[in-house]
């Protein structure tokens, strides 16, 4: 009974990955959100309008760490709640082919 809740298992990045959108990505606002084609796996994904936002910060300029900070800050949100989100969807997208951490040079 004492046994922790089991989580889904998640990919996290470090907090100082610094996201990068890769270059084979084109991307569409559609007012709901936005969608991602990624020309390399021919594959569509569409991100709500909060990931989408966070998408558009997504410029391989600041770290995980940084970009939480900031949003946090932006939104009244706990940081370590902005953290976890940020990481999330940074190594979510990362796991599709759809940004790469831009401290591991252009590739």
């Amino acid at each position: 009974m004492d046994q922790p809740h089991e989580r889904e298992t998640s990919i996290i990045v470090p907090l100082d990955y610094t996201p990068r959108k890769c270059a084979d990505v084109l991307e569409l606002d559609m007012g709901d959100g936005i969608v991602l084609y990624n020309r390399e796996s021919d594959l569509v994904h569409h991100l709500n309008p909060t990931a989408g936002i966070i998408w558009q910060l997504f410029t391989g300029e600041a770290s995980v760490r940084t970009l939480a900070v900031e949003v946090s800050e932006e939104c009244g949100l706990r940081l370590d709640h902005a953290q976890d989100q940020i990481r999330g969807l940074a190594a979510e997208l990362d796991a599709l082919g759809l940004v790469q951490d831009a401290r591991r040079g252009a590739g």
